[in-house]
C-alpha cells in the first residue's frame, strides 16, 4: 500500500462529539424516558414505527437532537422496541404507548435478555469504533515514520 494510500483512510465522517458520545451512551431505559417526554409534551398517547423514523431522518422543527436520537435507537435496537411495546400485550402491531416507554424507562427491561444483547451491541460498537482511532493513529504514526526514513533521490 502506498504512503499517499495510507494517509487517505478514513474511519469516519464528521460528527459533532458531544453527540456522538450521547448516542453511545443511549440504552433502553434512557431512550425511552425521553420519548415519553416527547409524547407527554406533544400530548400524544402512543408512537408507531412510522413516526419514530420520522422522528429520527426528518423531525419536525424544535424537536430535540436527543429526541432524534432515542427514536434512531428504537430502530436500530428493534427487539428492545418490540420487547417494550408487547411488554403488556402479546403480538407486535408497531405500536407503542407512552405507558410502553415509562416501564421501560423505569427498568422494566433490566435484566432482560433483549436489554443483555442491546448492552453487548451498544460495548462492541464502543469496541470498534475505539479500534477504528486507534488504527487510524498508529497508521499515521507509521506513515510518519517511514516517511522520515526515506532517503532522498540522489
Amino acid at each position: 500500500m502506498s504512503v499517499s494510500a495510507l494517509t487517505n483512510i478514513k474511519t469516519s465522517s464528521v460528527v459533532d462529539p458531544s453527540k456522538a458520545l450521547f448516542e453511545r451512551n443511549l440504552n433502553a431505559a434512557k431512550a425511552s424516558e425521553i420519548l415519553t417526554g416527547f409524547l407527554k409534551s406533544t400530548n400524544r398517547s402512543a408512537i408507531d414505527l412510522a413516526g419514530l423514523k420520522q422522528l429520527a431522518n426528518n423531525p419536525p422543527p424544535g424537536t430535540s437532537p436527543e429526541v432524534s436520537a432515542a427514536a434512531d435507537y428504537m430502530l436500530k435496537n428493534p427487539k428492545v422496541y418490540e420487547a417494550i411495546e408487547t411488554h403488556d400485550v402479546p403480538g407486535a402491531d408497531g405500536l407503542s404507548g407512552v405507558w410502553n416507554f415509562e416501564w421501560a424507562a423505569k427498568g422494566g427491561l433490566a435484566g432482560n435478555p433483549v436489554d443483555a444483547i442491546s448492552s453487548m451491541t451498544a460495548a462492541f460498537d464502543k469496541a470498534i469504533a475505539k479500534s477504528a482511532e486507534i488504527t487510524n493513529l498508529t497508521t499515521q504514526k507509521k506513515v510518519d515514520l517511514d516517511s522520515a526514513k526515506q532517503r532522498p533521490n540522489a
